[in-house]
């Protein structure tokens, strides 16, 4: 018979886990079954777990998959279902200003805008040709949309449309 650390019959907490009326009455059919349940569950990962090699592939191609495309960031501005608030806009039409003036002052970087939502919601993506001026705008921009509900500004690649 199975014994567990509190001898041949479990503690209340442990039947009252796995024990069904038929397993009050015999208390050592609720171990064998949590034992089952364990060894069943540790059988299961390992057949999950395969070889190991298929995890080795993945990690391989990583390198390539990472491989850093032009520095860009995202502006968003979102809505909670009554359209996108006032300071929202404000601080997205101030960003945007700031980097046309970066683009008109020789800054090689791309604009683009885009509607993603029904309510207004948008995307302002720039793609910058020199990670210091795209570090420097993030910065800017940081100061712009801090402290302003449902702007959320990203370091995140832009779509073909915005590449410099």
């Amino acid at each position: 018979m199975l014994q567990g650390p509190w001898g041949t019959r479990p503690p209340a907490g442990v039947a009252d886990l796995v024990a069904g009326p038929a397993d009050r009455r015999q208390p050592g059919r609720a171990v064998r079954r949590l034992v089952a349940a364990l060894v069943m569950t540790g059988a299961l990962g390992a057949a999950c777990a395969g070889t190991g090699q298929e995890a080795a592939a993945p990690e391989a191609a990583a390198p390539e998959a990472a491989a850093p495309g032009p520095p860009s960031l995202a502006i968003y501005a979102l809505s909670r279902g009554t359209g996108v608030p006032e300071r929202a806009k404000a601080a997205l039409a101030e960003a945007r200003s700031m980097l046309e003036a970066l683009q008109g002052s020789g800054a090689d970087l791309r604009i683009s805008q885009e509607r993603i939502g029904l309510e207004g919601e948008t995307r302002l993506c720039a793609r910058f040709a020199d990670p210091q001026q795209a570090e420097a705008a993030f910065e800017r921009l940081s100061q712009i949309v801090q402290g302003v509900d449902l702007v959320n500004l990203v370091r995140e690649p832009c779509g073909t449309e915005a590449t410099p």
